[in-house]
C-alpha cells in the first residue's frame, strides 16, 4: 500500500494513511446518487462506507483501525431522534402560545434548548463512533456524561459571551480534556493536558483581525448614543424590497452615522479576513491538542502546519472554478448548436449541466477536502514511546446501543467524518 508518512522530529511510530484513495471516487458518487434517489435515506449507509474507508486506511504503529458501525444503526437512531425532537418542538410552540408574555423570548428559549440538545448529541455521537472502532481487535469506548458535557458547554459559552469571545480557546481546551479524559482504549484510559493558553496566540490574531475592530466600533456607537441606540437608525429602503434597509439619512452627518458607516465597511474587510484565518487557528488547535494526549507512558506528537489546512480548500476552490468554466463553455456551445430549437432545448441543457456538476462537486469535496484534511492530521502524528501500547488490553465492554448518534444527525450537528480526535 502507498502509505504517506510524516517526517517527525521525534523518534516513535508514525501514523500512516494510504494516499492512493482507490475506490473513493466510486464510493462518493454511488453515495450521492443513491442518497438522491432515496430522498436522503441512503446517506446513513454512505456515512458508514466513508468511515470504514478512512478508518481502514489509517494505521497506528502499523495496525489499521476498523469501523464496525452499520447504516441500519444510524438510520434507526435518526428515527428515534425524530420521535424525541417532534414533541420538544411542539412543546416549545405550545409554551409560546400558553404564555404570551414569553412570546418575545421564544426564539431565545428555542435556541438555548436546541443548543444544549446539540451538545448532548455531539457527545453521544462521539461515544457511538468510539464504541464502533477497533484497533488491534481492541474496542475503544467513552464513558462520562453527555448531560454533564452539555451543561459544561452551556456554562462555557456564557463565559465566552460575557468576555466578548476572549475565553473561547479556554472553553475549547476544557471540553477537549473532558472528551479525551473519558475515552477508553480497551482497559486503558486516555488523558489530555490541553490548555487554552497553548492556542491563545492564534485565537487572539483571529480575534483582533476579525472581531476587535467591530467590537470597538460597536462600543463607540453605544457611547455616542449614550448607550441608547435610536430605534430609527436603520430604516426600510425607499422603493426597495421589504427586507432591504439602509442607514437613516437623518444620521448621515452625525457621529453615530459616521460610526455606523465605518462599522459597515469595516465588516466588509474584517469578516472575510477572519474567515481566512480560521484554517490557521484550526491547524494550531489540532496540533496543540493532539500533542497533549497521553496513554500511560505513550503520547502523541504533531507536526501539523496551517498550510496543510489551506491547501485542500484552495485546490477545491480552483477545481470548482475550472469545472464551472468547462461546463459553462460546453452548455454555451451546445446552446449555439441548438439555437434554432428554442428556449426549451437550452433549459434542458442547463438542467443536465446541473445534474452533472452536483455529483462532481460532491466527489471533488470528498477527495480534495475531506481526504486531504484527514491525511494531513493523521500523517502529522507520531506515537512517542510506542512500546507502551503493548500494555493495552482488551476489555469485556460491549459495543453498546447503536442509537446514540441519531440525535446528532437529526439536529445536523454531526457528520460523516470528524477530522481529529
Amino acid at each position: 500500500m502507498n502509505f504517506a508518512t510524516p517526517g517527525p522530529t521525534q523518534q516513535g511510530a508514525p501514523v500512516t494513511f494510504d494516499t492512493r484513495l482507490d475506490g473513493l471516487t466510486w464510493l462518493a458518487l454511488k453515495g450521492f446518487l443513491l442518497s438522491f434517489v432515496t430522498f436522503g435515506i441512503y446517506r446513513f449507509w454512505y456515512m458508514t462506507d466513508l468511515r470504514r474507508f478512512f478508518w481502514s486506511r489509517t494505521a497506528i504503529d502499523g495496525s489499521p483501525a476498523e469501523y464496525t458501525g452499520t447504516g441500519k444503526e444510524l438510520f434507526l437512531g435518526f428515527l428515534v431522534a425524530l420521535a424525541i425532537l417532534v414533541p420538544i418542538y411542539l412543546g416549545l410552540f405550545a409554551v409560546s402560545l400558553a404564555f404570551p408574555a414569553l412570546a418575545p423570548f421564544s426564539v431565545a428559549i428555542s435556541f438555548v434548548t436546541l443548543f444544549v440538545l446539540g451538545q448532548y448529541a455531539i457527545y453521544r455521537g462521539r461515544r457511538y463512533r468510539a464504541m464502533r472502532t477497533l484497533w488491534r481487535g481492541i474496542r475503544l469506548g467513552q464513558d462520562g456524561s453527555a448531560l454533564a458535557y452539555a451543561a459544561r458547554a452551556a456554562g462555557w459559552w456564557l463565559i465566552v459571551y460575557l468576555t466578548f469571545g476572549l475565553a473561547f480557546p479556554f472553553m475549547r481546551a476544557s471540553q477537549e480534556r473532558y472528551r479525551v479524559d473519558h475515552t477508553l482504549i480497551g482497559t486503558s484510559r486516555l488523558s489530555s493536558e490541553a490548555r487554552g493558553r497553548s492556542v491563545l496566540g492564534p485565537w487572539l490574531l483571529l480575534y483582533l483581525v476579525g472581531l476587535g475592530p467591530l467590537i470597538g466600533l460597536g462600543i463607540a456607537i453605544l457611547v455616542a448614543s449614550d448607550f441608547s441606540l435610536p430605534a430609527d437608525l436603520i430604516v426600510p429602503k425607499p422603493g426597495g424590497k421589504a427586507s432591504e434597509t439602509i442607514l437613516n439619512p437623518a444620521y448621515a452627518d452625525t457621529t453615530i452615522g459616521h460610526l455606523a458607516n465605518a462599522l459597515f465597511f469595516t465588516a466588509l474587510v474584517c469578516i472575510p479576513a477572519a474567515l481566512m484565518l480560521i484554517p490557521y487557528y484550526r491547524a494550531s488547535e489540532a496540533r496543540a491538542f493532539a500533542g497533549a494526549i497521553r496513554l500511560g507512558g505513550a503520547r502523541l506528537a504533531s507536526t501539523l502546519r496551517a498550510r496543510s489546512f489551506y491547501r485542500p480548500y484552495i485546490v477545491y476552490a480552483l477545481s470548482l472554478v475550472g469545472a464551472v468554466l468547462v461546463l459553462g463553455l460546453g452548455v454555451g456551445l451546445l446552446g449555439l448548436a441548438t439555437q434554432g430549437s428554442g428556449l426549451g432545448a437550452l433549459h434542458w441543457l442547463v438542467i443536465l449541466a446541473y445534474l452533472a456538476i452536483t455529483p462532481l462537486f460532491t466527489v471533488l469535496y470528498v477527495r480534495m477536502v475531506q481526504a486531504r484534511l484527514w491525511a494531513a492530521v493523521a500523517t502529522s502524528l507520531t506515537v512517542v514511546n510506542p512500546e507502551e501500547l503493548s500494555a493495552v488490553l482488551a476489555s469485556a465492554r460491549r459495543a453498546g446501543s447503536g442509537l446514540q448518534e441519531g440525535l446528532a444527525d437529526a439536529l445536523d450537528v454531526g457528520g460523516a467524518l470528524q477530522i481529529g480526535l
